[in-house]
């Protein structure tokens, strides 16, 4: 099994150990056939590189170094391996990875001018048995299990749509691969709708959305639970925000104080009405009745037994958090204007035909006409910063579903959201698109550092980064089964490498339209 691991939301990584998708390797065993690759065509290169700082990698795995020098924040880690990140994913490897200490770890009581206690202690190695623990890391996740208790995951795509041929070579169609997929279970740091005992005071929960496609929409079934969201990927907020509900893409975090302390003795749920289907938006607001979450199983999440006994609780009131600065990033030097795409195709099912995905897709857009232009993982490197730029990058979304962008190694700011009127021709393709409306500001609960950014339909999502470590990275929507069918790009920060593998993505192209190819797709809309 291909395997290379991501830390998700590290900032100033080497490029040979942020888990380049080519970089996977298989293990060192003694029954891989001999006609089988046993590494990625990144592997060599980037052991090349480990080893000229002093790690040296033995067959069959990786060593890969990691200078927490960021925020501290809520990091998590997955794999990485291309074209296999929704399989590997799926079968368990992902977990939190967290990242404490440093001046923007330093929250201030606005009541009394001194440090702020918030709840803990966290889960740390060595605990003894029945410690209570008040800031809990929380992965929610969603699975679907065979009679037999093994996972579930569909391996043909018929499951998804019906789509029973014209599948490669005779026709468009990915034979094995999904649009998305959605389980019917949910699942809690391993576990099937699971329960917390909890005593009636605050509590720290660390959220994190590990769902392979679900955009989750999360509330509590009782509104005399409090929550203040006081930071995300990139570490604290600029300031809390006091939310009744939150929406959460895959892969982003949210780090939250929940007070328990008005439901003495009850029981609550923590609620998903999140759609059991692609999600197109708003953020925050109400989803149509028909297509949010099944009530009785995708809607549940976990609940929370409070106990009856009433106890002291010594943490900081949330309304008097006085949180780190956030500080602005330089002057960008440059705007990249990227587009996010969708193919369809004619497709058949036993019964019927009609329109239907045949992958995603990212590219550029013209500059003036914002005319799309696809581009596919293969193609030459379009995104080349230097180090030290600070740029602005904006996601133009031309298909029917919002897209958790996220950009390896650097940590970014949302400046805004802007309307889009899509032009398409006779035959439904689009040929452009014009800017409509004012642009909206970010949602109070995205003031602060990100890695992943959610990219309405029919919009476009600007955001600002600082690029300062040179190397190979990617980009690309975190619905792992459209990572996993071009919705991935690479991206160089500074200049090629001295012996990086060739042809594939050496090249930088200086217009964007050199390389790419004229869309010649239809705008799906599958909400």
């Amino acid at each position: 099994m291909p395997i290379v691991t991501h830390v998700h939301g590290m900032r100033g990584v080497g490029d040979e150990s942020d888990g380049y998708p080519e970089a996977w390797f298989l293990p060192n065993a003694i029954d891989i056939p001999a006609e089988y690759a046993a590494e990625g065509t990144w592997y060599n290169f980037f052991r090349s590189k480990a080893q000229a700082k002093g790690v040296t990698w033995s067959k069959g795995s990786a060593t890969f170094i990691y200078p927490n020098q960021q925020r501290a924040s809520t990091v998590w880690y997955h794999d990485h391996a291309l074209g296999m990140t929704r399989l590997n994913v799926y079968a368990g490897p992902a977990g939190f990875y967290l990242i404490r200490g440093g001046p923007d770890d330093i929250v201030y009581d606005r009541g009394f001018g001194r440090r702020a206690v918030l709840p803990g202690p966290a889960p740390q190695r060595g605990d003894p048995p029945g410690l209570a623990y008040s800031e809990i890391p929380i992965a929610i996740q969603d699975r679907s299990f065979n009679r037999d208790g093994s996972l579930f995951y569909p391996d043909s795509r018929k499951f998804f749509d019906g789509i029973v041929k014209h599948y490669i070579p005779d026709g468009p169609f990915p034979p094995i691969w999904n649009p998305e997929f959605f389980g019917d279970v949910i699942v809690v740091n391993g576990r099937t709708w699971p329960y917390l005992n909890v005593e009636p005071r605050r509590y720290r929960l660390r959220l994190l959305n590990g769902c392979q496609s679900r955009f989750l929409i999360l509330r509590f079934d009782n509104s005399r639970v409090k929550i203040w969201k006081i930071g995300n990927e990139g570490g604290f907020l600029k300031q809390q925000v006091n939310v009744s509900n939150l929406t959460m893409s895959p892969a982003e975090r949210a780090d939250l104080i929940v007070d328990f302390s008005e439901v003495i003795g009850e029981t609550v749920r923590l609620l998903n009405t999140g759609p059991d289907a692609p999600f197109g938006g708003p953020i925050g607001g109400p989803v149509p009745a028909n297509i949010k979450a099944d009530p009785m199983t995708t809607g549940q999440v976990m609940q929370f037994r409070v106990s009856a006994q009433p106890v002291a609780d010594p943490t900081t009131p949330p309304v008097r958090l006085v949180l780190p600065t956030i500080r602005p990033l330089p002057r960008p030097v440059r705007t990249r204007q990227l587009a996010l795409l969708e193919s369809v195709a004619p497709g058949f099912t036993e019964t019927d035909s009609g329109e239907a995905p045949v992958e995603a897709l990212l590219g550029t857009v013209e500059p003036g006409t914002l005319r799309p232009m696809e581009l596919m993982w293969g193609d030459p490197v379009t995104e080349n910063p230097k180090p030290g730029d600070t740029e602005i990058w904006e996601f133009y979304n031309f298909t029917g579903d919002a897209h958790p962008m996220h950009v390896h190694e650097v940590l970014f700011q949302v400046i805004n959201r802007e309307g889009l009127i899509i032009e398409e021709d006779d035959s439904g393709m689009p040929t452009g698109a014009k800017l409509a409306g004012k642009p909206r500001p970010p949602e109070r609960t995205e003031l602060g550092f990100k890695d992943t950014v959610i990219a309405l339909p029919g919009e476009v999502t600007r955001i600002v980064a600082k690029f300062d470590n040179s190397g190979q990275f990617v980009w690309h929507c975190h619905i792992v089964e459209h990572e996993d069918n071009e919705m991935m790009r690479p991206y160089r920060i500074g200049p090629v490498q001295p012996g990086q593998p060739m042809p594939n993505h050496m090249a930088t192209v200086a217009s964007p339209t050199v390389a790419a190819r004229r869309l010649a797709i239809r705008r799906p809309n599958r909400r």
